[in-house]
């Protein structure tokens, strides 16, 4: 067999590729693709930065009266008095504007009877309280805050919550275990509504600690709207219970009638539904100059619009870690109470939501960029960090597949406590001193001037 060798002035563009490849691996490549692949061992230049303030937002803002009006799941009824001598004053508005009024007659062709007399009347209601803030045995006391008024003007429901005699009262002790209490009401007053044909029922919910004095107070979370447990078919909610009389005897001339408490309908314009809320009477201070406040009641978010160099963000850059690190004042009007998780969430509103207030309730559900949350007690002062790059998750990936165009760069700080806690995370802002501003840490590795395809 003949071996044929190739001509010598064949082989000088394969001797010039290699004498290339050895040059490569000789320089200090800034990084990238090309110096791992070609040297092994190669090091890459990794970047350190902070940027800080006005160089890492264009835009904050706080977003108060969070959850909405009428969206709440858990309505908070409490008093409580902090350290200082300032209270926090929570109540909850339950609604029935339909009302059970029909007997069936035993013989089902027939029209059914109305109710024609109520022999007794209750308020039923499941709370959640928080044991580690109650205090004391606490007196609940049941108003009608009905009046003819559009549902935003809680100004009017306000004013009935504070000047109107109860038509129901209980006592619930401190070491109470139970979850579900019974209210017993006026039963002329709610035979009167029942009885009256179109007529409804709305019922303000206040609280009273009864021995506490100074600090300390109570607080519960009331469930507004029926949901049924799966596993044990119970349900839970707020009801509305009489014992009502047909006018006429028949094999069924009482019954006792539940009334479930509106829910909120889907759809239609803001507040359109507006159905059971929480009335904030009296609410948390104001922050100190300088500071933005997560929490609170009426709870507030933080909309934070990052700034970010679009060398970092739309290019092949490798950002290797981004920490977000706020500086946090104490707040020390709730001392002693358990921790809250200050907890950020990812934005997914698109540019042209320009309210912030609608896009920060536009949010990525937690698992699709998990960002961790701080546990710590507002009472604290210390720097919370918030780590938005890291091996687990980033979103700077997620920016970068959505683009600036469908996508905000932002995230909103919301307390884990929010609408029904009354303590706050007390967060430098930008107009604090120059140590105390947000910052962000980053580590990146730039993008390589020589690389392969």
């Amino acid at each position: 067999m003949t071996v044929r060798r190739a001509p010598r002035h064949r082989l000088l563009p394969f001797l010039g590729l290699a004498l290339l490849t050895l040059a490569a691996c000789n320089e200090n490549l800034s990084g990238g693709a090309a110096c791992p692949s070609l040297c092994p061992g190669q090091q890459l230049e990794v970047h350190d930065t902070v940027l800080v303030a006005s160089e890492l937002f264009d835009t904050t803002a706080l977003v108060s009266g969070m959850p909405p009006l009428g969206t709440e799941t858990n309505l908070l009824v409490a008093r409580w008095a902090d350290s200082l001598g300032d209270s926090v004053v929570s109540d909850a508005v339950i609604r029935y504007d339909s009302l059970l009024r029909n007997f069936p007659q035993a013989d089902t062709t027939k029209p059914p009877f109305t109710v024609a007399s109520v022999s007794a009347a209750s308020f039923v209601f499941s709370s959640n309280p928080d044991t580690s803030l109650n205090r004391d045995s606490v007196r609940f006391e049941v108003v009608d805050v009905d009046a003819n008024v559009p549902d935003l003007d809680t100004a009017t429901i306000h004013n009935l919550l504070v000047t109107r005699p109860p038509i129901g009262t209980l006592t619930v002790a401190k070491d109470t275990v139970g979850t579900q209490h019974t209210v017993p009401l006026d039963t002329a007053f709610i035979r009167q509504l029942v009885t009256t044909p179109g007529a409804r029922i709305r019922l303000g919910v206040r609280m009273f600690p009864l021995h506490v004095t100074g600090h300390g107070g109570a607080q519960y979370g009331i469930i507004p709207r029926t949901t049924t447990t799966s596993s044990t078919g119970i349900q839970t909610g707020s009801t509305l219970q009489y014992m009502g009389h047909a006018a006429v005897a028949d094999t069924i001339d009482s019954l006792n009638f539940v009334n479930y408490a509106n829910s909120k309908s889907s759809g239609g314009p803001e507040f359109k539904y507006l159905a059971n809320y929480q009335l904030v009477l009296r609410g948390s201070p104001p922050p100190p100059p300088g500071v933005r406040p997560v929490g609170g009641l009426p709870s507030s978010r933080v909309y934070l619009r990052f700034n970010l160099p679009s060398a970092l963000i739309d290019s092949s850059t490798t950002i290797v870690r981004a920490t977000l690190i706020f500086h946090q004042t104490p707040d020390p009007r709730y001392a002693g109470l358990d921790s809250l998780q200050l907890i950020p969430r990812v934005v997914i509103a698109s540019p042209i939501v320009t309210d912030f207030s609608k896009a920060a309730l536009l949010l990525a559900e937690p698992t699709t960029i998990p960002l961790l949350a701080q546990k710590a007690n507002p009472n604290q002062a210390r720097a919370d960090t918030i780590v938005l790059v890291s091996r687990a998750a980033s979103i700077v990936t997620l920016w970068r597949t959505e683009g600036p165009v469908l996508m905000q760069r932002a995230i909103v700080l919301q307390s884990s406590g929010e609408g029904r806690d009354p303590r706050t995370f007390l967060l430098y802002s930008n107009t604090a001193a120059d140590s105390l501003r947000p910052r962000l840490h980053l580590t990146y590795i730039p993008r390589s001037g020589f690389g392969l395809p």
